[in-house]
């Protein structure tokens, strides 16, 4: 393949796959044509035709990826046996052997990325693996991997072909080069990445307040929760609001509050012209700081945030410090739901993030999709990865699921991180599991419930009954005062970057040192150090120092894709 410039990763089009709605009758074994012989890469034949055809013989296929604790696994399960392992010997004749294992906590800093660029740079890449786009993006440049195109047009079953579409696209389109689909993205639910707003509701029952409907009631709870002793210690100890010191992104950050202010940090959005901008820069941002530096100055903000990571407004959490938390749907496990067992009476609640005008709130998303599975250049059996996607989602939610067998066991072991490849319907939590659950708690009828879902359904009927272990559960997917519920007003009007490619060249030499800077200003802002007009100079700053370039880059980028 020739060299390419970075630009030609965009897709001249979305693939014009096949969308079937309809269910398989027999897990994907229907109608398929008779099976045919082909040499695999261990030299014997392979019957490959039909989306869940087992391969006789069967076949070695080499992988790695990220490690998990041994603390994950029980009843003598291991990364290299388990029943995933299991199951795509038995049900497909692939017989999974990991090269190596690495941990995948730390973002591009983590071992398992580091060991990933090695084997890319040396070019000793297994059979079958996972990237990040930075990486797809290099193995095409050097053309160590192959075309999935067709390998996904024949072997995808129609559900999983429904389940790419979800997204209206967006996912496949990412992974499309030169109009080639040179990867199988980790298709996921983007509206779940939104935030929610989290409330002590202990502490909005003891001091008697409303829950928030605008930013300003937003802050009145907030005051309350600073300066009437909300904890009952008779100290002044409290905060409002919960931040970490990286403001936005990870644990407690900011970007709900930020959003309610119709900014958009760490996303490309459009402006009134159309063309792409960084929402870091644009004035909005000046809005929610100037807002900030008065709520610090109050007392709202821990005075030490800037030196605190996710850990520490935890540790912040637990100790009874604070009541305001921007965070995930699935905080109420994490670190919610700990800091409840290490304080009995304390409660959260979940509510939308709320705007400081007449304008709905609403939420940024950056891009759902963080990893892409791709197959060696001179591996025989590229289509093993959507075999291997068909089987997961047929186990899942198809005619043989077993949810507590395959995904989630009885006692909450998470066997749905064993599979090598996994998807997960972008819509399968919102709406489609939050309205069934929902629809069933309103008829008391259970029948029309998938595995997953009666599995919910019984662990929220158990917490309304009164067991807090199962406080979580209902938390996140529950009929009524829920993430979930939380995330379903979003729908309308979510704005998704308009940005999905790699790191473009400007990014990779310059983002980081923009983003330093961005940071220490923003942070001497919010405390009072410097003030709010240094927004100003800080935006023509960015702009100079290689801003300019990546939105050129941007909107380059994004024209060749609309081509």
């Amino acid at each position: 393949m020739a060299k390419k410039k970075w630009l030609s990763a965009a897709s001249a089009c979305v693939l014009g796959l096949t969308i079937v709605v309809s269910a398989c009758s027999n897990g994907g074994k229907a109608d398929e044509p008779k099976p045919e012989k082909s040499d695999n890469n261990t030299g014997s034949n392979a019957t490959t035709d039909g989306p869940l055809v087992k391969y006789d013989p069967p076949i070695e296929v080499h992988a790695v990826r990220g490690s998990l604790p041994d603390d994950r696994f029980k009843n003598g399960d291991t990364m290299d046996n388990n029943v995933w392992t299991k199951e795509y010997e038995s049900a497909l004749g692939v017989k999974l052997i990991y090269d190596w294992t690495a941990d995948g906590n730390g973002g591009d800093e983590s071992a398992l990325n580091k060991k990933l660029n090695v084997a890319i740079a040396s070019d000793e890449i297994p059979n079958v693996f996972g990237v990040s786009m930075k990486q797809l993006s290099q193995l095409i440049e050097a053309d160590q991997v192959q075309d999935m195109t067709e390998v996904f047009e024949k072997y995808a079953t129609p559900e999983l072909k429904e389940l790419a579409q979800q997204d209206g696209g967006l996912a496949l389109k990412s992974a499309t080069f030169d109009g080639k689909l040179m990867a199988i993205p980790k298709f996921g639910g983007n509206i779940e990445g939104a935030d929610v707003v989290w409330i002590r509701t202990d502490w909005l029952k003891k001091l008697n307040l409303e829950a928030p409907k605008t930013m300003d009631d937003l802050m009145k709870i907030s005051e309350a929760f600073v300066k009437q002793d909300p904890d009952g210690n008779g100290k002044d100890d409290t905060f409002g609001l919960a931040l970490t010191k990286d403001l936005y992104g990870g644990m407690s950050n900011l970007t709900g509050f930020f959003n309610g202010f119709h900014a958009y940090p760490n996303i490309w959005v459009k402006d009134a012209s159309g063309k792409l901008v960084y929402g870091n820069v644009q004035p909005e941002m000046k809005a929610a700081l100037a807002k900030l530096q008065e709520l610090y100055k109050a007392g709202h903000l821990d005075r030490e945030f800037a030196v605190k990571d996710g850990g520490k407004v935890t540790e912040s959490i637990s100790q009874n410090k604070v009541g305001i938390q921007y965070g995930a749907n699935w905080n109420s496990y994490y670190p919610l739901n700990d800091a409840m067992k290490q304080n009995p009476g304390m409660d959260w609640k979940p509510f939308p993030i709320v705007s400081v005008d007449d304008k709905p709130a609403s939420p940024g998303l950056g891009f759902a999709i963080f990893e892409y599975y791709v197959a060696a250049k001179d591996f025989k059996n590229p289509e093993v990865i959507v075999k291997m996607l068909n089987l997961q989602h047929e186990r899942f939610y198809g005619k043989t699921a077993d949810w507590q067998k395959y995904s989630t066991a009885k006692d909450g072991t998470e066997i749905f991180q064993y599979p090598l490849f996994q998807v997960f319907p972008p819509n399968k939590n919102i709406p489609d599991n939050f309205e069934a659950i929902k629809e069933a708690f309103k008829s008391k009828d259970t029948s029309k419930l998938n595995q997953e879902q009666k599995d919910n359904y019984d662990k929220i009927a158990a917490y309304k009954g009164g067991d807090m272990a199962n406080w979580a559960v209902d938390r996140q997917t529950g009929p009524e005062g829920s993430a979930f519920e939380a995330l379903t007003d979003y729908k309308s009007h979510a704005i998704t970057t308009g940005f999905l490619g790699a790191n473009t060249p400007t990014m990779v030499t310059k983002k980081g040192t923009l983003d330093k800077m961005e940071r220490e200003v923003f942070t001497k802002i919010i405390m009072g150090s410097a003030s709010i007009d240094e927004f100003d100079k800080f935006v023509a700053d960015w702009k100079k120092l290689g801003g300019d370039d990546m939105t050129k880059e941007v909107n380059e980028f994004v024209s060749a894709q609309q081509q």
